[in-house]
């Protein structure tokens, strides 16, 4: 992806030295020679007696970049971004958001409702626009980034305690999505900021940036790994709630490194933060406006889903933010970033989903669904988990490799048409005709959803890529978290819809005994989602820039929100309110000339 950005920027690829692990030459302090390449008369072999063990270039090559980054960014940044990202992101996360289905299981909750807690529990995410501008604008105690770290850490170990060591049946399913809540944002919060401290570190040294990300996204990607590969054993033979208990400990040892600076954050003194204030409020009032709306819109949606129980006034509420959102987006900000970014929110809320439902039809047992797929616990949670992201990787890697340079057009219809076709495909698992043709249950689930996992990431990439674009210089880490939240936002409305959805087809499942007539319309609800994302293609091409992905589609003096609608409106308001000021004040000074005439008039004809 580094290598994508830098082509991006118009940079050229760094050559990639085989001494060096296949890492740039240029991440190095000096390329280490091959003492094949060197004259006779300066290899020197090494005067122990024993044999030694030979290092593999590439393990020398990881070991040497370590090195370079510790120089580069320091100790302290390399560790708090392991216990940030690898840890919390990675591990924690994968661990609390697989288990989280079945812990809704537990309190027998039906597949719709199911899809609406989890909306709800994920949507800390889409509040990250706010939390930055928290942050930034109310520093505790002088310090922007750790209080709040701190603070999240602390909620969310209180909640991972909660659902971990209370006795079954102590708390209610809502008190139960409050703590995925507060978990979840412990994730946001940490990600936002350590991300905008590692930024801040790349701008000093943008000549290690590459090999900064792939230290944090292989040690996430690791430690996501590990998550879902032991899960399942876990869920399987002691239950759910053992899972958070289990994480509880690792969530709170980011503590350690947060209360030792290893942040390295300076302390702003009032002043300078009061000027920070006011300079935020003057040069970007639409983008502060919009933090404001994504964040107020995603915290009524909490409200709403923790309070009201009709899955049909959630929607409404959901619908009602979605208008205001797109309203927004489309009027504050510069034309060709409003419309891309409304196309894709739109084509999200379109994305029904339906796994709540799904999560049933594939885990109950031959009491519950007879004629069911009856996936163990393990199979489910670890199986697939693992397989669907090793398939990811395959789908980056073949991105990388062919489809880099496409336009943005044709990749956005070859990949949603495939991936319709593919979910198509998923509909015969549902009709159980897999079955009838001898196809296990197992082998069908692995390869339709290890192909549509392989062709998503063909859209979600150019999406970060088209993103990126979108992110003029100076507010980067602000309309990158604004764009990334509405695009969360529009999962949780995606969630609505797919909940209402599947009520209206009667599907309601709750891992009861004999219900396997909640599944009867089950497909018809999965044809509907499949089909239903394709209808918004219709729109892209008034919507989308048909640019090539290395290609920058803004000019590079152009702010977030130049040539907005509503500052188009402000300007042509401004232009009549002066010209009518102009109209008037000539028609003032037209009388008082008029006057002075008629007043010299009469003297010059007085006797």
């Amino acid at each position: 992806l580094a290598q994508i950005a830098g082509q991006r920027r118009g940079e050229p690829l760094l050559p990639r030295s085989p001494a060096t692990g296949g890492l740039p030459c240029s991440a190095m302090e000096a390329p280490i020679p091959d003492k094949r390449s060197l004259p006779p008369s300066e290899v020197k072999e090494p005067t122990w007696s024993k044999p030694t063990a030979h290092v593999p270039d590439d393990l020398a090559g990881h070991f040497i970049t370590l090195e370079v980054l510790r120089e580069a960014y320091g100790w302290k940044l390399l560790g708090m971004l392991a216990f940030a990202q690898w840890g919390i992101k990675g591990m924690v996360w994968g661990y609390a958001i697989t288990t989280s289905d079945f812990l809704l299981r537990e309190y027998a909750v039906t597949g719709p409702k199911m899809q609406v807690y989890k909306a709800v529990a994920m949507l800390p995410f889409a509040m990250k626009p706010l939390f930055g501008l928290l942050s930034d604008a109310l520093p505790i105690c002088g310090y922007h980034k750790a209080p709040y770290i701190a603070a999240s850490t602390f909620f969310a170990v209180l909640a991972y305690v909660a659902i971990g060591f209370s006795p079954e049946g102590l708390l209610q399913v809502r008190m139960v999505v409050f703590c995925l809540l507060l978990g979840t944002m412990q994730v946001s919060i940490v990600d936002l900021l350590t991300e905008a401290r590692y930024a801040e570190k790349i701008r000093e040294r943008p000549e290690h940036g590459p090999d900064l990300m792939t230290y944090v996204w292989g040690g996430l990607t690791a430690g996501q790994l590990l998550a879902t590969a032991s899960v399942g054993i876990i869920i399987e033979h002691f239950g759910p709630s053992v899972v958070y208990a289990i994480i509880a400990m690792p969530a709170a040892v980011i503590l350690v490194p947060t209360c030792l600076n290893w942040l390295e954050e300076e302390r702003i003194t009032e002043s300078a933060e009061a000027r920070r204030r006011s300079d935020m409020v003057a040069e970007q009032p639409e983008l502060l406006a919009l933090v404001l709306i994504v964040g107020g819109s995603s915290l009524l949606l909490v409200i709403v889903g923790l309070m009201q129980d009709s899955i049909w006034v959630n929607l409404g509420v959901a619908l009602t933010v979605a208008v205001v959102v797109l309203c927004s987006f489309g009027s504050l900000l510069h034309p060709v970033i409003g419309l891309t970014n409304c196309f894709f929110f739109i084509q999200t809320c379109f994305a029904f989903d339906i796994s709540g439902a799904a999560f049933y039809f594939f885990t109950d047992d031959a009491t519950q669904y007879p004629e069911g797929p009856h996936f163990s616990k393990m199979f489910f949670a670890s199986g697939l988990g693992v397989a669907f992201a090793l398939l990811n990787l395959l789908g980056m890697a073949a991105y990388n490799r062919y489809m880099k340079t496409w336009r943005y057009h044709g990749l956005f219809y070859f990949a949603n048409l495939l991936l319709c076709i593919i979910s198509l495909l998923g509909l015969c698992v549902y009709l159980r005709w897999n079955v009838r043709w001898g196809i296990p249950d197992a082998w069908f689930v692995l390869c339709t959803n290890g192909a549509w996992g392989i062709v998503h990431m063909w859209m979600w990439l150019p999406g970060i890529v088209m993103m990126s674009h979108m992110c003029p210089k100076g507010v980067e880490a602000t309309m990158y978290a604004l764009l990334a939240g509405c695009h969360n936002l529009g999962s949780s409305v995606a969630s609505y819809s797919g909940a209402c959805l599947l009520d209206s087809f009667s599907i309601s499942p709750r891992g009861e005994p004999a219900e396997s007539h909640q599944f009867k319309n089950l497909w018809i609800a999965a044809l509907i989602s499949a089909l239903a994302p394709t209808l918004t293609l219709a729109m892209m091409p008034w919507m989308v820039p048909n640019a090539r992905q290395t290609e920058s589609f803004m000019e590079p003096h152009e702010t977030a929100t130049a040539g907005s609608l509503w500052q188009r409106w402000r300007a042509r308001d401004t232009a009549e309110s002066e010209a009518l000021s102009s109209t008037a004040a000539s028609s003032a000074g037209g009388k008082d000339d008029y006057g002075a005439v008629r007043s010299d008039m009469s003297e010059g004809s007085a006797p």
